[in-house]
């Protein structure tokens, strides 16, 4: 597990996505650029200043024996995991992979209520997930209600917030 800290763009259906931009809009939406105050969920595993979900990576090589608290004081890791999870993945696709797949599956069926760029697609699957960026890309289509998982922001505001990250 190496930390690739000078990623290339990936594509997603020919555009280019800077993982630089990405981590920067992620990290502010999850925590504010990784204020203390942020890095910590206290409904949920979101940890560190990407929201890792710390379940979903506590039995990796790389954790072990490495805590929760650990993790948020451990900036390297926080940087590798999200390294994989927007280049390789972590438990399913890729965050890049992820951003294809949505944007060519919903793009033309959302015609012109689509206004998502490739890196607000692959933030969107970063914050609910692969199944739940569709879930809500399908009710945009069907003009059907979506609420997100737990104690969360709605996906507008999510974006609204990574977009003011990406922009500071």
């Amino acid at each position: 597990f190496a930390a690739v800290s000078d990623m290339r763009a990936v594509r997603s259906n020919g555009d280019p996505i800077d993982p630089k931009k990405l981590k920067k809009g992620v990290g502010w939406a999850e925590s504010r650029g990784g204020n203390p105050l942020f890095m910590k969920n206290p409904t949920s595993s979101a940890t560190g200043k990407y929201g890792q979900l710390y379940n979903q990576i506590k039995d990796l090589d790389p954790m072990q024996g490495v805590s929760r608290d650990s993790l948020i004081n451990n900036p390297n890791l926080q940087e590798m995991f999200m390294d994989m999870r927007i280049n390789e993945g972590i438990g399913g696709p890729s965050l890049s992979r992820n951003a294809e797949d949505l944007e060519e599956e919903y793009k033309g069926q959302l015609g012109e209520d689509w206004d998502f760029r490739p890196d607000e697609v692959a933030a969107l699957s970063h914050f609910l997930g692969r199944q739940g960026a569709r879930k809500y890309f399908a009710s945009i289509r069907d003009n059907s209600s979506f609420q997100a998982p737990g104690v969360n922001k709605t996906p507008e505001e999510y974006l609204r917030i990574y977009n003011e990250g990406i922009e500071r």
